[in-house]
């Protein structure tokens, strides 16, 4: 089955401009444009195009890949779109890439013939790399990451807002020993969080857990909190600040096991508001994520781009909440 790939590649140009030249000739030569054309004809995508067209125009089927379904944050985004959609009477496929490249293109690759209309993800780094291409010619909106090397709609939220509020409250309270416990910086949102970190400009150590799941991560969140607070008093951080909710889930089991008290011995926030953050014994500080604010959004403006109502890409980033709790208090508080 030829795509837009195999097109360029057979002439030698960018999958971009092929894409431009069937899309909107007015943006190449008249030269490349009857070139791609003629490509098109004799390779036989122009009637597959049409072919596709006549189905597409009867299916309502929108993909949504999420990062990791085993966690509330994506859980909930998935959540927002489908009820969004849904009132808008079209239908979902979900799928889970769990952070890696190689199974986000195996679901897309499962999909291809469902001739989805459009395709809201949580993308993984190499997605732009696996199977960016094939989709140029669908609407897809990226939710919670940003890649600048794809040409398509995002959704995210303001992570160096929501890490330098959490860190200016803190210095507020009178912490200068602050530990910053993230996930990969391989993966978008722990890098922006620990950009964030890096240009707050309150001095702050950051402790990177090289981790592939939301387990694996709360273990290394353990681990390395017993490491930080076997250091004596005087230069163990007076209040740690966990990355997402498994992280934070993991300080808070290992405080708890070597009997650390919240606040008084040390303060926790944590970047994601999962409801036991409120129920917690010490109602914990926490990020509260524009959540369904996003998967609204990321729904809308994909059916914006199957109405053709609107050509413009739009990237939107959203604001977080510090929501202020038990968990936090005055290093010299008794």
């Amino acid at each position: 089955m030829v795509n837009i790939s195999q097109i360029a590649e057979h002439l030698g140009i960018s999958p971009s401009t092929v894409s431009r030249a069937l899309k909107k000739p007015d943006m190449v030569s008249l030269e490349t444009r009857h070139k791609v054309l003629n490509a098109a004809e004799k390779m036989g995508y122009l009637q597959k195009l049409r072919d596709d067209i006549t189905v597409a125009s009867s299916s309502k089927l929108i993909g949504v890949i999420a990062a990791d379904l085993t966690n509330s944050f994506s859980n909930a985004i998935v959540k927002s779109v489908t009820d969004y959609l849904d009132s808008q009477n079209y239908s979902v496929i979900v799928g889970c890439n769990y952070e890696q490249s190689s199974l986000e293109a195996k679901i897309l690759k499962q999909w291809a013939p469902l001739n989805l209309r459009g395709l809201i993800i949580m993308p993984t780094a190499k997605f732009c790399k696996t199977v960016a291409n094939d989709f140029i010619d669908m609407p897809v909106v990226l939710v919670d990451r940003h890649l600048d090397e794809l040409n398509f709609d995002s959704v995210i939220e303001d992570n160096l807002g929501g890490v330098q509020q959490v860190l200016d409250y803190l210095q507020e309270l009178g912490h200068e020993k602050i530990a910053f416990i993230s996930g990969s910086k391989k993966v978008y949102t722990f890098s922006q969080r620990c950009a964030g970190v890096e240009q707050s400009g309150i001095k702050t150590e950051i402790h990177e857990i090289i981790a592939d799941s939301y387990e694996e991560l709360f273990i290394g969140a353990f681990e390395q909190t017993n490491i930080l607070m076997l250091r004596a008093k005087g230069s163990r951080p007076t209040a740690i600040v966990g990355a997402n909710n498994a992280i934070t889930s993991g300080i808070l089991y290992a405080l708890n096991l070597k009997g650390f008290k919240i606040p008084n011995d040390v303060s926790v926030v944590s970047y994601g508001d999962s409801n036991w953050c409120r129920f917690y014994p010490t109602p914990i500080t926490s990020v509260c994520q524009p959540v369904e604010e996003m998967g609204r959004m990321a729904a809308t403006m994909v059916l914006e781009r199957i109405n053709g109502s609107r050509d413009k890409v739009n990237n939107v980033c959203l604001k977080s909440m510090l929501l202020r709790r038990a968990s936090t208090s005055s290093p010299n508080a008794d």
